[in-house]
């Protein structure tokens, strides 16, 4: 089940029609809920992306997620590569430096890792832009391995547009599940 998700999500990337140029240029805000091995948690974040030049670009974003006094919360920093595959379609590569950490009211507890990711972002139409990655994450004590996500965004005008994803990970058997809505402003 989970290679078909993938490779359904990354085929829908693939497809193109006629659109815009895709835009590195953006901050977004997202409200979701996430479910690790049955436990429901919601919360918001923030992530941005800003192209350095025709192939390179920042990344950052930060989440936290909350329920009955517990938290947890992950914040990344990183950069990513992108190849055009054609007109409407990139190839992307990430990679991040990543920061988790959980509440639980009487301690805290953090660790740091990495992520490395890739996949494609494409137009299907003028509108409408999808997204598909695999990743592989270690963060020592909160685990490693891999995961997908699939996103999309309905671009309103070149300023605003509205997004909604879906993440799973699978890290050290503990399976993390999210989804995600929320509103993105390019420059």
């Amino acid at each position: 089940m989970k290679r078909t998700l993938l490779a359904l999500a990354l085929s829908a990337a693939a497809v193109s029609a006629q659109a815009s140029d895709i835009n590195y240029n953006y901050v977004q805000g997202n409200y979701g809920e996430i479910d690790i091995d049955g436990a429901k948690l919601d919360g918001f974040g923030i992530e941005g992306s800003f192209k350095f030049n025709d192939n390179f670009y920042g990344i950052a974003g930060y989440e936290k997620f909350d329920k009955n006094g517990a938290s947890l919360s992950e914040s990344n920093l990183g950069f990513g590569y992108a190849k055009s595959v054609s007109d409407k379609t990139d190839w992307i590569s990430e990679l991040s430096f990543v920061r988790n950490s959980v509440d639980i009211g009487f301690g805290n507890f953090s660790d740091n890792g990495y992520r490395v990711a890739t996949g494609l972002r494409g137009m299907v139409s003028d509108k409408v832009e999808l997204n598909g990655k695999v990743s592989y994450t270690d963060v020592g004590d909160f685990g490693n391995g891999f995961g997908a996500g699939v996103g999309a965004v309905f671009h309103v005008n070149d300023s605003f547009g509205l997004t909604a994803g879906y993440d799973y990970a699978d890290r050290d058997s503990t399976d993390f599940n999210g989804w995600n809505v929320g509103a993105r402003l390019s420059f």
